[in-house]
């Protein structure tokens, strides 16, 4: 399940994607940290009042009933529809991915500033690990049990020594 921080991460980067642009789950996913299938569920759920006509699949295209309309939206920004009808020509339209992820940190920061207290310095394998899974603040941590975080690849008893006492000293705790 995913925390509120990671929702409104993925959230905060949509509202970034500028007019006349798209970008694919897998974009969005990269510069979050998490999988596009993620991405794609918070979009169903969670994508009201956001421009979600610029999120799409990798080759640029959306389901049918999505696809009707986005296609108003798309013609208001200048976005063409390709010859097969199923898209847009995402390369055409792709935003710039790495200003993209630069506007993102910036208006992340404020967010995580509010809603999340930082990770404790591990090591990079264990870093690697949970930035892997979407994981970038305690809250986010007390959201797995013990038990999975000791199995991601690069987690070893150090790291989770390190996060027990960085959950014990934010009165957090794992997930039972």
């Amino acid at each position: 399940m995913a925390s509120e921080l990671t929702i409104e991460r993925v959230l905060t980067l949509v509202e970034l994607v500028p007019r006349g642009r798209v970008v694919s789950y897998g974009d969005l996913a990269a510069i979050v940290g998490i999988g596009p299938r993620q991405v794609g569920a918070f979009m169903r759920h969670h994508s009201e009042g956001l421009p979600w006509w610029r999120i799409t699949n990798a080759a640029g295209d959306l389901p049918p009933p999505l696809l009707t309309q986005a296609r108003p939206h798309w013609a208001d920004e200048g976005i063409l529809v390709k010859r097969n009808g199923l898209g847009c020509r995402i390369a055409d339209y792709r935003a710039d991915l790495e200003a993209l992820a630069a506007a993102y940190r910036q208006r992340i920061a404020a967010t995580l500033e509010a809603m999340g207290t930082p990770l404790p310095k591990t090591s990079n394998p264990a870093q690697n690990a949970m930035e892997h899974v979407g994981i970038t603040t305690l809250e986010e941590l007390s959201e797995w049990t013990r038990a999975d975080i000791a199995a991601l690849h690069g987690m070893g008893p150090k790291a989770l020594g390190i996060l027990d006492s960085a959950l014990t000293d934010a009165d957090l705790e794992w997930k039972p």
